[in-house]
This record gives structure tokens, sequence and C-alpha cells, in this order.
């Protein structure tokens, strides 16, 4: 089994020190698995943890994930007790050149229960590091630029829905 471990950060902008960010900082078995030019978005985040698909985990700051040489987003599936990843690796390639001879498929699987729970708690920490901002600046909290209202409406549905692999009527995750 592979171990997910997000966290969230608020970072003061290097060029504009009014503005901020949110880092959503993600490692699987203590290693990055994504280039270090690429943000993670968390509405992509969330709505992996809900329904199978292919999702755009990785992307740019401009939520285009192609500026950061990604063209493949990540599989996702759910059974009983896990969700799966399939992906490339590398995960990002220049387009302009060859995949190099060591690319592979790879697969990560995760225990679905650690799985929301990580996502959950990374978006209790991202919603509260919003709330808490009183900077005079704007904040950025996502991919092309992300609307702080879409962040805090972003939900993980109870437990027992997402293991069923449904939304509650009235469920946001997907926005």
């Amino acid at each position: 089994m592979n171990r997910m471990i997000i966290s969230v950060t608020l970072s003061v902008d290097r060029e504009h020190l009014d503005d901020a960010f949110l880092d959503f900082n993600l490692t699987v078995d203590d290693e990055y698995i994504h280039p270090v030019d690429s943000y993670i978005d968390p509405a992509a985040l969330v709505a992996s943890a809900a329904a199978e698909g292919e999702y755009f985990i990785f992307t740019c700051s401009c939520g285009d994930p192609a500026c950061v040489g990604i063209d493949r987003g990540i599989v996702v599936g759910h059974d009983s007790g896990h969700v799966r990843w399939k992906m490339r690796n590398p995960l990002a390639w220049p387009a302009n050149e060859p995949l190099p001879d060591w690319a592979q498929e790879v697969e990560l699987v995760f225990e679905r229960d650690e799985y929301l729970s990580a996502v959950k708690v990374a978006l209790d920490q991202a919603k509260a590091l919003i709330r808490h901002w009183n900077g005079p600046g704007t904040l950025w909290v996502g991919p092309g630029d992300m609307p702080v209202e879409m962040v805090l409406d972003l939900d993980i549905a109870d437990f027992s829905s997402v293991s069923a692999g449904m939304f509650m009527p009235g469920d946001k995750a997907l926005h």
C-alpha cells in the first residue's frame, strides 16, 4: 500500500508582498511525485476522492497542465477498500521531446479511508487558512485564478456516501 500525505501552507508572494497563496503539498511514500513548478488543483483532488475518472490533480498555476509538461491526467479508480492512481512516470515531460527509455506506467494504491481522510484534512486546512487570512492584497487559492469561494464550497460528502461512490443531494465536491 502507498501512503499519501497532504499539507496546505500559506505563503507570501515574493514579488508582491501584500499577496499570498495557498500551497498544497502532496507526497506519496515520503516523495514528491510531481514537477516542482506544478500546483495541486484542489477541485480535482476533492473530485478524485469521490468518483473515478481522469483528473489533472497536478497542473500549472494558470490551470493548463500542458504549461508544465503534463499531457495526461491521473486515472483514478475506486473499489471497496482502495483508491488507485494510474499515471505515467515521469508525470511531466516536454511535449517536443520523446519520452525517456525509463518512462513507465505506475499504479499507486491507497487505503480508501486514509485517502479520504488525507483529502478532507487538507481541505479543512485550506479553508481555515482562507478564513483567517487578513492580508491587504490578494489570496491565490488555486490554478487558473480559482475563486476563494470555490475552495470554500468544496466538500467531501460524508464518508458513507463517498464510500458508495455517490454524492448526496446538495454536495458541492465537483464544483
